[in-house]
């Protein structure tokens, strides 16, 4: 009786064994069916020609115009035009029927395109003292039908400074004067010098002052250009007039700089510094 119970229970094991396994796959596989059909479902309602939104930005237009801001160094001049830059649209993809127009200052005197490539060459040697900037009008036609292909683009070409200016002092020669007896640092006059090269690009317009004649008696501030009394005790009754020699040079000073000058007439004005005497 023990074995045949044994026997009975082994089999009740074997029976709940058997349904759990195949119970259990269909209920957890359940869950991702139904998440299958949702997805498929969801997919459906998506219209099929409807772009993605990554699709949207790489058929965005592109800007029509590239190029950089463009120069050309004055007083440049060689056996062939200067390259001053490559104009560029887009729509040049190898399209032989493409042609570049160029309008504007200097177009077609100054300044050339190769209608082909978009290289715009320099046909002059230029003067940044007389003309800065060339503001330009670039635009791309059809070279059949001679119609626009787009808007016209309009940039600027700069004439970029050299040192080819020296200092001028247009206000010279200058007078001067300051009371005889003086304390050293004692103001006396002050001298203004000009350069026509550009002030903000480089140092090609930074001045400094400097006294050539005039030492030991007179100095100059370097920067402010003002003359200041350099020895104490200077008579009139010994020494009434000085010629005082200025200089600017650009640069900011240094070697290779080119440099101006200019004279200052300084008089030593009287002072009641002597008491009447009698000659007999």
């Amino acid at each position: 009786m023990l074995k045949r119970g044994e026997e009975m229970q082994r089999d009740l094991w074997t029976s709940l064994l058997l349904v759990w396994i195949t119970c259990v796959p269909y209920s957890s596989m359940a869950p991702l069916n139904n998440q299958s059909q949702s997805l498929q479902t969801a997919s459906a309602m998506i219209p099929r020609n409807r772009p993605s939104e990554g699709q949207r930005i790489l058929s965005r237009a592109k800007r029509g115009w590239v190029w950089n801001q463009m120069f050309v160094l004055e007083e440049f001049s060689g056996p062939d035009p200067i390259l001053v830059g490559r104009l560029h649209t887009d729509l040049d993809v190898g399209n032989k029927n493409i042609k570049y127009v160029l309008a504007g200052e200097g177009a077609g005197t100054i300044f050339a395109i190769n209608e082909r490539t978009g290289d715009i060459h320099a046909m002059k040697r230029l003067d940044r003292e007389e003309k800065a900037e060339y503001t330009l009008t670039a635009q791309v036609i059809d070279r059949d039908s001679n119609q626009p292909l787009e808007p016209p683009s309009e940039f600027i070409i700069k004439v970029q400074d050299i040192n080819d200016n020296p200092p001028q002092f247009i206000e010279g020669p200058y007078k001067g004067s300051v009371p005889e007896m003086s304390q050293v640092g004692a103001s006396v006059t002050r001298v203004t010098a000009t350069d026509a090269d550009d002030p903000v690009y480089g140092n090609s317009a930074k001045l400094v002052y400097s006294i050539l004649e005039g030492q030991p008696y007179f100095s100059i501030d370097q920067t402010t250009a003002i003359i200041r009394v350099a020895l104490a005790g200077m008579d009139r009754e010994m020494r009434e007039e000085y010629l005082v020699v200025i200089q600017a040079k650009d640069m900011g000073g240094h070697m290779g700089g080119l440099s101006g000058t200019t004279t200052v007439t300084v008089t030593l004005t009287d002072i009641n510094d002597n008491p009447p005497k009698f000659t007999k």
